[in-house]
């Protein structure tokens, strides 16, 4: 099967899923507005060769109106590579993109299948502009994927009053590699002194979410500020980048925090593993999720999550028994981290238990073979599912 993705390639999280898709033997391209570049490290930090082309339309100049202006470039590359589905993720930028390959007639056109992550159908279509946008994207595929019962409610009332897509609304993770994971978890956890027999070593607490608004970081310097000001002896490691982070620095100089809170900016997936499955807790307090990928990962590393207590983490988490869910506020921030703290000695059976439910349900290799059967059944092909070439599939 020839698939021609629309998605931005400078994710680590698309490069996995093309990269799984290529293993399996279809022949993958990739067309993307920028990160075409972009590449994963093997284990020895040496790049990882691509299984699949990269078609790189450029970064748009002018932030999400850019798109507009890369429909046509689009719409020809696509269409000259005669692929047999077109995938889009994200609805309001690719699957615009998706849109427009469409438009003008395209003579034995393939089926279009689009994927949403989260506020491309939870917050985009409060926009009276992006509604629109969202709406004919969903109505236009044959197939619409979600990670979430919640945003297929929120696709679905979008969709109407139109039918649904001819092969339906699926819900499904891209998944993570829950074996492998675990390993790493394992590993770092032998390494680390227990709890206790060094006083000196601070609460680690591990955030690796964007520094975007969205995920309220800001929130979480002021309840590591709560901690401090307790006299706990606290360290925030924030991993991951964004255009938040001045402003993030600044309260962190204001709070007097700059020897607790360490901005690594973006990092490799192998540094956020170990730091996640190294930290007393991960702390993710986002007002609005599909989700997250991070957080799949984190506990299937074994790590204690923190998370806000909205309807995508509740799935996941029992509050004080595999994790804690707490308000956006500091104060139930910092009660949270504490509480996550004082489950260090459940730590083993908390990991054992969040890694079955991961397992269970967002399992990397299960969720796109699921993903695989649909796209054949969409296309009318059969796929000879042999087993994944686990070396072709990049796992930086």
């Amino acid at each position: 099967m020839k698939i021609a993705y629309l998605a931005w390639h400078g994710s680590v999280h698309t490069r996995r899923w093309v990269a799984w898709f290529a293993a399996r033997g279809h022949e993958v391209h990739v067309v993307t507005c920028g990160g075409g570049d972009a590449r994963d490290v093997d284990g020895d930090g040496r790049p990882v060769e691509l299984a699949y082309q990269v078609h790189d339309l450029g970064e748009p100049r002018v932030g999400k109106l850019g798109y507009l202006l890369k429909m046509g470039a689009a719409r020809r590359t696509v269409r000259a590579l005669e692929p047999d589905v077109v995938h889009a993720h994200w609805l309001t930028s690719y699957g615009l993109l998706a849109l427009a390959c469409y438009w003008r007639g395209w003579k034995s056109a393939p089926p279009l299948a689009v994927t949403a992550h989260g506020d491309d159908v939870l917050i985009a279509p409060r926009s009276r502009a992006l509604r629109p946008i969202v709406q004919r994207v969903l109505r236009a595929a044959q197939l619409v994927t979600v990670p979430s019962d919640v945003m297929a409610e929120a696709a679905m009332e979008l969709i109407r009053p139109s039918d649904p897509p001819r092969a339906g609304i699926a819900v499904f993770q891209y998944g993570v590699e829950t074996a492998r994971l675990a390993q790493v978890g394992r590993l770092v956890r032998a390494e680390r002194d227990p709890r206790g027999s060094r006083p000196d070593e601070p609460l680690r607490i591990v955030s690796a979410r964007a520094l975007l608004d969205l995920y309220r970081i800001d929130a979480l310097v002021d309840a590591v500020g709560l901690l401090h000001h307790r006299g706990v002896h606290v360290h925030c490691d924030l991993l991951g980048d964004g255009p938040g982070r001045a402003a993030l620095e600044g309260q962190v100089e204001r709070l007097g925090l700059a020897t607790h809170v360490t901005f690594h900016g973006a990092v490799t997936p192998g540094v956020v593993e170990r730091f996640v499955a190294a930290s007393d807790a991960y702390v993710s307090v986002s007002e609005s999720d599909g989700v997250s990928l991070a957080l799949l990962e984190a506990l299937a590393l074994g790590a204690v999550p923190v998370l806000s207590d909205i309807p995508a983490n509740r799935p996941w988490v029992n509050d004080g028994s595999t994790g804690v869910l707490v308000d956006i506020d500091p104060t139930s921030i910092a009660e949270g981290i504490v509480r996550a703290r004082d489950m260090a000695g459940e730590r083993e059976q908390l990991a054992a238990d969040n890694l079955a439910v991961v397992g269970e349900r967002a399992d990397r290799d299960t969720n796109l073979a699921a993903c695989e059967l649909l796209l054949d059944s969409l296309v009318g092909v059969s796929w000879n599912p042999e087993p994944v070439d686990a070396d072709a599939v990049t796992d930086a």
